[in-house]
């Protein structure tokens, strides 16, 4: 079984094993901790309302498998007033502390390229509602352009993607150790390069990440309140440093 199958395996056996649980249990977090690049800056947002299109592996028909997902938060858990998430018109399941994800039957937000995703709020006092329609578009399908799946500590890299893809902002390069450390930056270019005092804050082993993430940007202001809307499409490779 090719990684990229075994990713698509996995992922299916975790959302079998999560749906085992009760509702309140329901917080794929380790998913979207996975997934999410988050963008230079974002942390000082008190909304973030966010899409990611992920191509996880190839099915049997050597056919790419691409999964959508959802996440917003609203501060913290002391400001508990937003009662409902839509995303193109698809509730989110509630978690504690104010977030919202995919529920577990769900992985098709119709987040394809160029799509302008709208987010519908049910909200109270701290965050009152809303309906909004993203001015920034989905972005195009990103994919990495990696010969080898080894990549050594002692030498400089450079990392390369496929060409830009439509309606991307930016591009987000993380590439993560077995221990979780990682490197992480942003170009507007279709490649990266890595010195080997970088490179020397990883440690070697299989199983480590290689991610790349196309991503759109809105920011905008009410009530008081700073909010976003970010839209990601990822790619990642499961490489070996040595």
């Amino acid at each position: 079984m090719s990684a990229r199958n075994f990713s698509t395996f996995l992922f299916y056996l975790i959302f079998t094993i999560v749906s085992c649980k009760k509702d309140d249990d329901y917080t794929p977090m380790k998913y979207a901790e996975e997934t999410i690049l988050y963008p230079e800056n974002i942390e000082t947002i008190d909304a973030l309302l966010l899409a990611i299109r992920d191509d996880i592996g190839i099915d049997l028909l050597n056919k790419e498998i691409s999964v959508d997902f959802a996440f917003a938060r609203f501060g913290d858990a002391s400001s508990s007033d937003v009662q409902e998430v839509k995303l193109n018109n698809t509730v989110l399941s509630k978690t504690s502390a104010n977030q919202f994800v995919s529920p577990i039957d769900k992985n098709n937000f119709n987040l394809n390229a160029g799509v302008q995703n709208k987010w519908d709020i049910s909200g109270g006092a701290n965050f009152p509602s809303f309906n909004k329609t993203a001015t920034v578009k989905m972005p195009g399908k990103i994919a990495i352009d990696q010969e080898a799946d080894i990549i050594n500590l002692n030498q400089a890299i450079t990392l390369r993607i496929k060409g830009i893809p439509a309606n991307a902002q930016s591009i987000i390069w993380q590439l993560k150790d077995i221990n979780n450390n990682y490197i992480q930056k942003e170009t507007t270019t279709q490649e990266l390069t890595l010195t080997v005092e970088e490179l020397k804050k990883l440690a070697p082993g299989e199983n480590s990440l290689l991610k790349v993430a196309a991503y759109s940007l809105e920011r905008w202001e009410a009530n008081g309140k700073h909010y976003a809307i970010l839209n990601e499409f990822v790619d990642t490779r499961e490489i070996q440093l040595k």
